[in-house]
């Protein structure tokens, strides 16, 4: 398993050809919908046991993921981690090593990002994302790399976000903001706490928000 390359750092020939063929089109909107379980709420105290995510470029699904691993020796896991996503610490200790995720899901987002060139990242969206990018960016460098943002654009889209705009706005109103409550007001079946199944949600939450959008947007023109 390779660590990926530093930006800047020489890559071969048929990389480089590899990489214009995948990213021809410079003005494309990739969308890195992601979503992490983790031992406790930390990123420098804790891990991440499960990596979940939903590729889309230019409105079409092109890969979904999901990945379970251990954390780094010395991380912690809190009790009530555990008990959020319902997992044993036996259950835990038999995921693969950290390495092995990170070397496939870099091996993966390598397919689609080319991230030594800024113009070329994925938008993160996600349900309190920065949550997400912090652990991410975390693992990331417990892995010996320190660039996550290589493949990510640095304006994050948050769900929780476009609901706290859409109470604001009168649309609805919610007792909170959680992914759970937000999937019941608009109909949308979840199986909390599994990364996985809380990637999809949001993407159809996501989606529901830009309709909304959309809709007030033509009411605009007219």
């Amino acid at each position: 398993m390779g660590e990926a390359r530093r930006p800047g750092e020489a890559q071969s020939v048929q990389e480089t050809a590899t990489r214009q063929q995948a990213h021809k089109q410079g003005d494309q909107v990739k969308l890195l919908f992601l979503d992490t379980e983790t031992t406790g709420l930390d990123p420098a105290k804790h891990g991440i046991t499960q990596i979940a995510g939903i590729i889309e470029i230019d409105g079409e699904v092109k890969d979904e993921f999901s990945m379970f691993c251990q954390p780094f020796p010395g991380q912690a896991v809190t009790k009530e981690a555990l008990e959020v996503t319902g997992k044993t610490m036996d259950e835990i200790r038999a995921y693969p090593a950290p390495q092995i995720a990170y070397g496939n899901l870099t091996a993966k987002l390598d397919q689609y990002v080319d991230k030594y060139k800024k113009e070329d990242k994925f938008f993160m969206v996600g349900q309190n994302t920065k949550f997400d990018y912090d652990f991410m960016t975390a693992f990331f460098k417990s892995n010996g790399n320190p660039y996550f943002y290589g493949y990510v654009a640095y304006n994050l889209i948050d769900v929780i976000q476009a609901t706290a705009l859409f109470t604001v706005a009168g649309h609805f109103k919610l007792p909170n903001m959680k992914l759970a409550t937000v999937c019941e007001h608009f109909g949308i079946p979840l199986k909390a706490h599994d990364a996985l199944e809380d990637v999809r949600a949001t993407r159809q939450v996501f989606y529901r928000y830009a309709d909304l959008i959309k809709k007030a947007k033509q009411e605009v023109a007219v």
